[in-house]
């Protein structure tokens, strides 16, 4: 999967993934960086399209709990190289980078990066200034909370003030 690098924040609190026109994507393979309401909504959106799912995780209860439903799942950092190679990064088509540490985010995001210069990575930051950080980190795709959090607040003060 062959991707330019040039990242692309996402704010858009008015397309509902629910919504959107069914897609297929099996044989595709993604790896999800932490398993917290961000990375569980990602992976489960994912595995509902056909995408397999790895799943990297710290959290050892997480992990156990995991693999007792014979998900693909990693218990590691991100961070480090053999964690994310452990979890196929060499052959999976999409990194999605879940975690709310800022600094955490952007050392993987590096870490993948050198390891495989054609995946795509998507990250999750919290501030504007952060996903410039990324960007230049690797980061193909930015999803900035702070962005996606004014537009979904807007969008319910609109939807509630025009009823």
């Amino acid at each position: 999967m062959n991707q330019s690098h040039s990242s692309q924040p996402v704010g858009d609190a008015s397309a509902d993934s629910t919504t959107s026109r069914p897609i297929d994507l099996p044989g595709r393979r993604a790896i999800v960086v932490g398993f917290g309401v961000v990375g569980r909504m990602t992976a489960e959106r994912l595995r509902n399209v056909g995408v397999n799912v790895t799943l990297i995780e710290l959290n050892s209860t997480t992990t156990q709990r995991q693999a007792d439903l014979d998900r693909q799942v990693v218990l590691g950092d991100a961070t480090d190289p053999k964690v994310l190679q452990q979890a196929g990064l060499n052959d999976a088509d999409a990194l999605i980078l879940t975690l709310p540490d800022a600094d955490d985010t952007l050392r993987a995001c590096r870490v993948a990066r050198q390891l495989n210069p054609d995946i795509f990575i998507a990250v999750r930051v919290n501030f504007v200034s952060q996903a410039m950080l990324a960007t230049q980190a690797g980061a193909d795709q930015t999803i900035i909370e702070e962005v996606v959090t004014a537009q979904a607040m807007q969008q319910a003060v609109v939807n509630q003030l025009t009823q």
